[in-house]
């Protein structure tokens, strides 16, 4: 009963998010739709945005979860797209309001979890050793390019195909992780060495 409850609160507010901008969406309205009380709809979700968030991660998760390789990160890019743009109604009526900065750091979240396991695992396939604050740096890189791809996308109304948006991706950055991956590697020697010759000459 608490699980078709819960449920039935999520279905209602996605149908009232598919017709106008989650500014304009109450608990009340929420409420009336799927005919329970305010309490009930506080035993799940804190406010309106709790929603969004339960949504978006947990249908998310499942695909992002299955592809978090180095081999299969671009799956979960493109499970990404695709969630986005078959739910383009909702995610447009998000951008358009005052919730988007919530979203936004949903989005940057979500391709963190996605990068930080691909750059740990290149490292590891390349037999090297990165510090973490160099695969934080990294991480965040390919995070900035992600999701700064995927909102412009949806600013421009996500009209190109993912598939189109990911083969453009993939032509820029194609082999470029395990060259960042190599590269600080390759830095982080050179300062080792200098710092072992400066501590010889004394």
């Amino acid at each position: 009963m608490k699980k078709s409850a819960k449920y039935a609160i999520i279905d209602s507010f996605k149908e009232l998010l598919n017709m106008k901008s989650i500014d304009k969406i109450t608990v009340k309205e929420i409420c009336e739709l799927c005919d329970v009380n305010r309490q009930t709809f506080y035993n799940y979700f804190t406010d309106i945005m709790d929603i969004f968030r339960f949504i978006f991660i947990e249908e998310l998760s499942a695909e992002i979860a299955q592809n978090r390789t180095f081999e299969t990160w671009s799956g979960g890019f493109l499970a990404t797209l695709n969630y986005l743009k078959s739910n383009s109604k909702m995610i447009k009526h998000i951008y358009n309001s005052s919730y988007w900065p919530d979203a936004n750091t949903l989005i940057s979240s979500l391709s963190v979890r996605l990068l930080d396991d691909v750059v740990e695992e290149c490292a590891v396939k390349m037999g090297v050793t990165l510090k973490d604050k160099d695969q934080s740096f990294i991480v965040n890189f390919y995070r900035h390019v992600f999701t700064g791809l995927i909102i412009d996308w949806v600013r421009e109304g996500m009209n190109e195909e993912p598939e189109i948006i990911l083969k453009k991706l993939l032509l820029m950055i194609s082999g470029s992780i395990p060259r960042s991956v190599d590269a600080f590697v390759k830095e982080e020697s050179k300062s080792d060495l200098k710092g072992k010759c400066k501590e010889h000459e004394r």
